[in-house]
């Protein structure tokens, strides 16, 4: 049985989560639901372990507040714990055999079809990144590390090559890349994972 801990949100938790995030937490520059599940997806597969401290104000904005003022102690725990177990879950997926994982975006319609819209999710995706570039960098200065992130820059960064614009241009071509996505996220984690054994390793050994 998984721990509840590491138990994935039911749908009525993610509406909630969702809810707070877009009405509650009253954040000019807070994220989104899909932006956060970009965001932690970084977080968890890169190759530095990152304390919620240093990940968790970026979700609200600017500021280094752990959360946006809420009506009550008992709400502040339970959006930290939705946002711990999303967290949680992710690593979860990626510790399966073969590694599962499940990206929260959006979906588009357009012309009567629908279109995979991970726009948010890759953005928010960089700035997971973000948080420890100089680590990544020996990955992202690579010709495979670069393969790898090119659907994410491609739909996450504003200007990631020339011919962005091009590549980007309708629906079908940025659904095109999201459906890449998966697929690359596993191979960055497991490119990293041997190295955040290695510095887990020398920490415990400290």
């Amino acid at each position: 049985m998984t721990p509840l801990a590491f138990e994935p949100l039911s749908d009525e938790e993610t509406d909630e989560l969702d809810h707070f995030m877009l009405y509650e937490a009253k954040c000019d520059e807070g994220m989104t639901l899909d932006t956060l599940d970009g965001y932690l997806h970084a977080i968890a597969i890169g190759p530095k372990t990152l304390m919620p401290r240093q990940w968790m104000p970026l979700i609200w904005g600017k500021g280094d507040s752990m959360m946006p003022p809420v009506e009550s102690i008992e709400k502040l725990n339970q959006i930290l714990g939705l946002i711990m177990r999303m967290f949680n879950s992710v690593i979860s997926g990626l510790e399966e055999d073969p590694p599962e994982i499940y990206p929260h975006w959006c979906v588009q319609v357009y012309r009567g079809r629908e279109y995979d819209d991970a726009e948010g999710w890759a953005y928010g995706f960089t700035q997971g990144v973000h948080l420890c570039q100089a680590e990544w960098a020996s990955l992202l200065q690579t010709p495979q590390g670069q393969a790898w992130y090119r659907p994410i820059g491609l739909l996450g960064e504003d200007d990631f090559v020339p011919e962005q614009d091009a590549l980007t241009k309708t629906p079908a071509m940025r659904s095109k890349l999201a459906l890449q996505i998966p697929e690359a996220v596993v191979a960055m984690h497991r490119y990293w994972l041997p190295y955040r054994r290695a510095v887990y390793e020398r920490e415990v050994a400290k």
